[in-house]
């Protein structure tokens, strides 16, 4: 086995030459948390393994509680099914608040003053209430709360299962009670739940390794051993040059995906989910798929390698998309490109109205 064939598989595994999943929570429930730190891209990374799938089929999902937004692994947003969020959140929440502890003091934040505000969202929040940031800075207001710390609180206060994002209005996010939307407690031990997210990750986004298991959950070696320890039954593993590979049984024997130009929004899981992303990044684009800062990019993916990177913009009577191939791209590979650009123009349900290189 090559490394261009772990591409080749885990194009298989994350549904993206291989299409199993019918309906966009029964896709997030199949991969796990995706991240939606940019939420346009998260919506995209739905539809992009949905062939079918639209705008408005993605968003009534959200809209609907059947896909929720909120933080979890490596304290950034993400996409989950409500069923997930009381047994995954625990797993990072006590290292994820440990790691606000500098801002809070550079802010004259005093954590004891949270319990309050948690009962003053509960009691504002019952009833399915959706309130906007700007909403809940004005309900804190005169508790001696920090409002330049907002976002923090509204990180903690989903670590502790009080709240979580809901629908937009208008073009700003609204936040309710997690109770409303994912009602119930945890009753899964940790050890437990390590096991399912390893099976989840290893089966979603295989041939995958532990480090890769440790970036994507932002957990310890330990817990993702752990997690490996009891999730090996139900995973076939491979090594190449020393280096193990867990994945889905019977992931390793299937088909080879067929030649495929795929464009992929930023932060997808295809890189953002792994350590190691030379399997999918050749040597020669090494750092072109994000800034310095950890900023990913959309991704122009050519038979399962990093090709080049793309850009669309919304204008009155559609969609306009340039393309930004890093070698110059073969009839044939224009036009499954220029396929893949037909494909997002119908998810966002927009006319393509020109396609364009740089």
């Amino acid at each position: 086995m090559l490394i261009s064939d772990i591409a080749r598989l885990r194009l298989h595994a994350q549904q993206l030459s291989h299409h199993s999943c019918k309906t966009p929570q029964a896709l997030v429930k199949y991969m796990g948390p995706m991240q939606a730190q940019d939420y346009n891209a998260g919506k995209y990374a739905i539809g992009t393994r949905l062939p079918k799938a639209t705008l408005p089929m993605v968003e009534k999902a959200i809209n609907q509680a059947k896909i929720i937004r909120t933080w979890v692994f490596r304290g950034t947003l993400h996409l989950m099914v409500p069923e997930d969020i009381r047994w995954m959140t625990p797993l990072v929440k006590d290292r994820l608040q440990q790691r606000l502890k500098a801002p809070e003091k550079a802010l004259n934040v005093d954590p004891a003053g949270y319990p309050k505000i948690y009962k003053l969202l509960q009691q504002e929040m019952k009833g399915g209430r959706q309130l906007l940031k700007s909403e809940i800075e004005t309900l804190i207001t005169g508790h001696k709360f920090n409002r330049n710390y907002m976002q923090y609180l509204l990180l903690r206060a989903s670590l502790e299962g009080i709240i979580c994002h809901a629908p937009m209005r208008g073009k700003q996010f609204t936040f309710t009670l997690l109770d409303e939307w994912s009602p119930g407690t945890n009753t899964i031990t940790t050890e437990a739940a390590l096991g399912m997210l390893a099976t989840r990750f290893f089966t979603s986004h295989g041939p995958a390794t532990v480090a890769d298991f440790m970036t994507y959950a932002g957990i310890t070696q330990k817990e993702a051993n752990v997690g490996l320890e009891i999730a090996r039954p139900s995973l076939d593993n491979i090594t190449l040059d020393k280096v193990v590979y867990w994945c889905g049984k019977g992931w390793l024997k299937s088909p080879k995906a067929v030649p495929q130009a795929l464009l992929l929004p930023a932060f997808d899981e295809i890189l953002v989910a792994y350590k190691d992303r030379s399997a999918i990044t050749p040597a020669a684009h090494k750092g072109k798929a994000m800034t310095i800062n950890g900023i990913f990019h959309p991704i122009m993916l050519l038979d399962g390698q990093l090709t080049g990177l793309w850009k669309r913009t919304i204008v009155k009577d559609g969609v306009d998309i340039e393309l930004q191939p890093f070698h110059l791209l073969k009839k044939t590979e224009k036009q499954a490109f220029e396929a893949a650009c037909h494909h997002y123009a119908n998810f966002m349900e927009l006319p393509l109205r020109q396609v364009t290189y740089a």
